[in-house]
Formats: C-alpha cells, sequence, structure tokens
C-alpha cells in the first residue's frame, strides 16, 4: 500500500528551510536548490508545491508571520489594556534564536517591499493590523483609567508600532548594548509617558 503523504505538511516543512535559509543567506542568495537541500526533499518535490522560488519565500513569511502571532496570542491571552500591550511589545523583541530568524527574514522582506509594489501593499497591510492591535490595547487602558484620556489611540498605536519596529532593529544589530534590561527600560519608560499623557 501506498505510503500517504500529508501535502500541508510537506508545504510547510519547504516553507520552515526556505525561513532558514533566508534568515542566513538573505532573499538574494536563498535558491530553489538550497531550499530543497535544507528541507531534505529533491528541487523537484520543491517545485511541485510551489510555483517557483517567490511563492515559496511568500510561503516561509508567512509561516513566519503565524508563528509570531500565535507567540503573540499566547502571551496577551488573559491580558487587557496596558498588561497586554506592554506583553505585545515584547513580543515583538528579537531576544532569541526564533524571534531573531523572524526579524531577519522581516527585514528581507521589507528590502523587498521598498522597490516592489505587490510587497509592499502587503506589508502595508500587515502593518495596519500591528497598528490594530495596538490601538485595542491602548482604548482598553484608557477605559479602565490606566493611561491618560488624553491619549489618542489611534496616534499613541502608531508611534508605538513605529517605535518597536526601530528598537527592534537596533537590537537585532547590536544585541549587547540593546540587552534585555535595556530594552525593558525603553519599554517601561515608553509606556510610563502615555500613563501620564506625555508624547511619545
Amino acid at each position: 500500500m501506498p505510503k500517504l503523504v500529508d501535502h500541508a505538511e510537506r508545504r510547510a516543512a519547504i516553507a520552515l528551510a526556505a525561513a532558514g535559509a533566508i534568515a542566513e543567506l538573505g532573499l538574494m542568495g536563498t535558491t530553489v536548490r538550497e531550499i530543497a537541500r535544507r528541507s531534505g526533499f529533491s528541487k523537484g518535490i520543491v517545485e511541485h508545491y510551489f510555483s517557483g522560488k517567490e511563492d515559496v519565500i511568500a510561503a516561509a513569511l508567512e509561516q513566519m508571520n503565524k508563528r509570531y502571532l500565535v507567540r503573540e496570542e499566547k502571551q496577551t491571552s488573559g491580558r487587557l489594556g496596558l498588561d497586554a500591550l506592554r506583553a505585545r511589545m515584547y513580543c515583538v523583541l528579537p531576544l532569541d534564536k526564533e524571534t531573531r530568524q523572524e526579524w531577519k527574514i522581516r527585514l528581507s522582506f521589507w528590502s523587498l517591499a521598498a522597490i516592489d509594489s505587490a510587497a509592499r501593499k502587503e506589508q502595508r497591510q500587515r502593518l495596519k493590523l500591528t497598528r490594530e492591535r495596538f490601538q485595542i490595547d491602548i482604548e482598553q487602558a484608557v477605559e479602565a483609567g490606566e493611561i491618560s484620556v488624553a491619549v489618542d489611540p489611534a496616534h499613541a498605536a502608531m508611534q508605538l508600532s513605529s517605535f518597536m519596529a526601530g528598537v527592534s532593529c537596533c537590537a537585532l544589530m547590536d544585541s549587547h548594548y540593546y540587552s534585555k534590561t535595556m530594552l525593558s527600560e525603553l519599554i517601561d519608560n515608553t509606556l510610563n509617558k502615555l500613563v501620564t499623557g506625555v508624547c511619545l
């Protein structure tokens, strides 16, 4: 009896291999042959599941985003307002091997989005969803009296998402200077400004 093949599992394994290649080699250095080597499948099998390099790379990014969202959901579960916001911010930071890989892949795609309109449109949507999740936390915190009513939740969410992108990039480039303690202080100082209604 022929062995049953889990096609979704194979696609996920290939996408995971592509993610590892992108994190180490960048988009330019990642080839279908390299993805096949890392996944343990033949080049033909990779090409059977994906129409080309761009398709498998898109799947890798999607898999990394899903992994991030699962982690974010887990870390914010049961939390509301300021507590949820703080947990969500920590979730973004490149503090371990997994999150550093996510940021390497994210930056690779940002460089592509800078010159490719389709990738840019996709990235704008991801950023919008991130701002919306921050905004919900801020609105809950204002309602609970944890954050000043003078704070505009939409504007604050935009500032926080921009802050987290910048500080995460810095931490990826210099993890010694931007230590976990330093990052914790930066987040606490930023949230304290929200609490008191001081502009970020």
